[in-house]
């Protein structure tokens, strides 16, 4: 069972009432909470401990006023938490409004919990995020969940998302109404997964594609995910499917067939030697040695 992720809860002093009742309905729900009220002690350099507290927070929970979006160190916390989210590791935007104030604009866009009105009916919305993080990880035997890098995106439609290729699971925002091939173009692009790789170190060139699996059913690439029935916080697979040319034993082949021979210079048939000694060391090309080497092209995801 994945452990609920901590939330860092950044706030204005004068809303200290809400969020000593909001932290105090989070940890009865065993959910981690970092409070400067609870988390910084005499002596703590503020802005250090605030800090190591969004490294190491999962989520990044900000109480929307009149008094938090005019504080100074509330927009710096935003700013640190948003900085987080499209490095490696990331945080979760939750944003909490407890009443009517301007929501600063790389927030407008984002889905928040409404304590305006009905205060238990927003917590029960706001806890529903870790239920369904959880119950997606579990789904895809997945520790934990990675908040999608594209900032400017919104987040009322999203899907979590998969691949063999790469550990992270993401939490994507994006359209139910865009075919599968938008959708594909999207996340390539923003997760900046590579068509073609040439691995030098063991010379050979890859190509990749890519297609979109829900329910381990492929979804056609015209069909939108509304249409192929995907429902939002539904979990998707990437299906990567990779080829690849060998440029040793091609350039071998080519330059160095028999008809070549009288061609042969020095230099020439000192290539020929490194070549097939590089060829020698990459040792038996397996299925699993193949797996890894394509799965290389993937190490930055």
């Amino acid at each position: 069972m994945p452990l609920p992720g901590k939330i860092f809860i950044s706030h204005a002093s004068s809303d200290k009432s809400f969020v000593d009742k909001l932290v105090g309905d989070l940890t009865s729900k065993s959910i981690p909470v970092w409070y400067d009220k609870f988390d910084l002690r005499i002596g703590d350099s503020v802005p250090g401990s605030i800090n190591d507290g969004i490294s190491e927070s999962r989520y990044f929970g900000i109480v929307l006023s009149q008094a938090a979006v005019a504080s100074k160190w509330v927009r710096e916390e935003l700013n640190a938490a948003l900085m987080k989210q499209v490095a490696d590791g990331g945080t979760f935007i939750v944003p909490m409004l407890v009443e009517d104030c301007n929501i600063p604009p790389l927030l407008a866009h984002r889905r928040y919990a409404d304590f305006r009105g009905n205060y238990q009916s927003a917590l029960d919305e706001l806890l529903a995020v870790w239920e369904q993080d959880s119950i997606a990880c579990i789904g895809a035997g997945k520790e934990s969940v990675h908040p999608w890098p594209d900032l400017e995106m919104p987040d009322i439609e999203y899907v979590y998302l998969h691949s063999t290729r790469f550990d992270k699971f993401f939490r994507m925002s994006c359209s139910l109404d865009w075919t599968a091939n938008r959708a594909i173009d999207y996340l390539v692009n923003t997760l900046k997964l590579p068509w073609n790789v040439e691995v030098q170190s063991v010379g050979m060139k890859w190509s990749f594609s890519y297609g979109l699996l829900y329910e381990d059913e492929s979804i056609s690439l015209n069909t939108t995910l509304r249409e192929a029935r995907v429902e939002n916080g539904a979990t998707l697979k990437i299906r990567i499917n990779g080829t690849y040319e060998d440029l040793y034993e091609k350039e071998l082949k080519e330059a160095f067939g028999s008809d070549k021979l009288y061609m042969m210079t020095m230099d020439i048939i000192k290539r020929h030697e490194w070549l097939k000694q590089q060829v020698a060391a990459r040792k038996l090309l397996t299925k699993n040695r193949l797996k890894e080497i394509a799965d290389g092209c993937f190490s930055h995801v």
